[in-house]
């Protein structure tokens, strides 16, 4: 075997071994975010006492995967600090902005006092275009604003701050949080809905500093003290008009 050889099998064996050990742990993440995702009970709270009624949109995050118990979501805390009475969750695992509309449509009472909608995650995973879905969510959003006294639009925090992703993905998917962050913050603004953009510097993030705290076991989702974090944002601009 030529030395040329030896080195080109040398390097492909480098290459291999840390794709093979990344291709392992995502794959071990990925059936840890479906055991998650299937124990994973939405907060409601489905009564006739409509004196404050809160109703919850999206996609995984809105249903709290990750979190220890349905509380520590952000649907859970957001009820507690609005003093919630009716609690309609109507969020699905694995949704994306096109989702959103139907999810609305369901929805039991003709008006809420406010309503909630986290997504946005799993159309950056998938690559979606960021106007397309910035478009899509734009009737759903008009159309929740008119039936609520208070819509809020979350999507996910920086995608590039979890660990499910190797290393040199993490950047990447930053910049594509980024742009979706831009994109949906523009549309909440012209369908005149408030926007929680979580995205924080990476060396400012608890996501980054902290991840065995902040994230699930998957990596991938918040944990509960990770919702906490997503909350207090969400509070911090909503309660003077809850």
């Amino acid at each position: 075997m030529s030395r040329m050889l030896y080195i080109a099998v040398a390097l492909f064996l480098i290459a291999s071994v840390p794709l093979a050990y990344w291709t392992i742990v995502f794959f071990q993440k990925y059936e840890i975010s479906r055991f998650l995702i299937n124990r994973a009970v939405a907060y409601q709270v489905v009564n006739t006492d409509y004196t404050r009624t809160l109703l919850i949109l999206g996609d995984s995050t809105g249903v709290g995967v990750g979190a220890l118990q349905p509380e520590d979501s952000v649907a859970g805390r957001l009820a507690k600090a609005m003093d919630a009475t009716y609690i309609e969750n109507r969020a699905v695992s694995g949704a994306v902005a096109a989702d959103v509309g139907l999810q609305l449509s369901d929805a039991l009472l003709p008006r809420y006092n406010v309503i909630l909608i986290q997504v946005g995650a799993n159309d950056i995973v998938r690559f979606h275009d960021t106007k397309a879905v910035a478009a899509q969510l734009l009737d759903t959003i008009q159309n929740a604003s008119k039936r609520s006294d208070a819509t809020y639009l979350m999507s996910a925090g920086d995608l590039g701050a979890t660990t499910n992703f190797p290393s040199p993905m993490r950047p990447f998917y930053t910049k594509l949080t980024l742009r979706y962050h831009a994109a949906f913050e523009k549309m909440a603004k012209d369908a005149g809905v408030v926007y929680i953009n979580l995205y924080m510097p990476p060396e400012e993030d608890p996501f980054v500093k902290d991840p065995n705290r902040y994230l699930s076991i998957d990596g991938f989702h918040p944990s509960s003290d990770g919702y906490g974090l997503w909350f207090d944002r969400l509070w911090e601009v909503a309660k003077t008009n809850i």
